[in-house]
């Protein structure tokens, strides 16, 4: 009996280093089968980096992976692109307010770059830039035609449906960006944003719509006219989109009024 006893000890201890136990832990557990170990939750993953989003096909930035742009600001983004050159990035869409003032000034900054850069394109476009490199200059003014229209990726592609202007782009900064202010491009988009039905202005179709602008401190006045074709002018509506991006009707012309288009003044809108 006094032999007997040690080697039950002994057993126990053998049974219970293989991680075995004599209780089941749970429906289908046998007394001899091995309990899981938990999984850890100490370790951290970041599941917002660039490298967590890249894809067989290439680096896709979805609205459900907002997490990326939620924890990088553009010019970290563009600084992603700069290190990954070679892998296109597909991106649908951006928070609103992502470009502020503040880093649309460090993108102009980068418009002359010619380091090498991946190219952004929208899951909408056709065309995939297969062995291609766009620069990071090229990439600076994509996100800087974003900020200016409101909504990224502006284009289909940031080559092939995206031919920028620097001098233009460097004029509009110096000018009006810096600043914080409207030009007259971004005083119609808002004003159309508002009124969608605008989106028909300008047109040469019949009857030929135009718009007209004038520039004041704090704004601009927009006219949106129809013209005639025996009266030069058939209606007309106006508005005033502000340096603060408010949008405000300003006036209407309901009738025919013999006011040539180019002679139409947007601030006091046909009175």
């Amino acid at each position: 009996m006094t032999r007997i006893l040690p080697l039950l000890f002994l057993l126990t201890v053998v049974l219970l280093g293989a991680g075995c136990t004599g209780t089941a832990s749970g429906p289908g557990t046998g007394p001899l089968t091995a309990v899981p170990s938990p999984v850890r939750t100490d370790v951290l993953t970041d599941t917002c980096s660039l490298e967590n989003l890249t894809g067989d096909t290439g680096m896709h930035f979805l609205e459900e992976d907002s997490c990326y742009f939620e924890t990088h600001t553009p010019m970290d983004f563009l600084g992603d692109l700069r290190r990954h050159p070679h892998r296109p990035v597909m991106v649908l869409g951006i928070p609103n307010g992502w470009i502020t003032l503040r880093q649309a000034a460090l993108l102009v900054q980068e418009i002359d770059s010619p380091d090498p850069a991946a190219p952004v394109v929208s899951p909408l476009s056709s065309y995939w830039p297969f062995n291609q490199t766009s620069t990071v200059g090229n990439e600076a003014l994509f996100l800087l035609e974003g900020y200016r229209t409101g909504h990224y990726p502006p284009a289909l592609c940031s080559l092939y449906y995206f031919h920028p202007n620097r001098t233009e782009v460097q004029s509009w900064w110096d000018t009006y960006g810096r600043w914080g202010f409207l030009d007259e491009r971004g005083a119609i988009r808002m004003i159309r944003e508002v009124y969608p039905d605008l989106a028909a202005y300008p047109s040469d179709g019949l009857p030929p719509r135009s718009i007209r602008t004038e520039h004041t401190p704090g704004g601009w006045y927009v006219a949106f006219i129809q013209e005639g074709s025996g009266l030069p002018i058939l209606s007309a509506r106006c508005y005033f989109a502000g340096d603060n991006r408010t949008v405000l009707a300003t006036g209407m012309v309901n009738r025919s009024i013999m006011v040539l288009p180019e002679e139409f003044s947007p601030r006091r809108c046909g009175i």
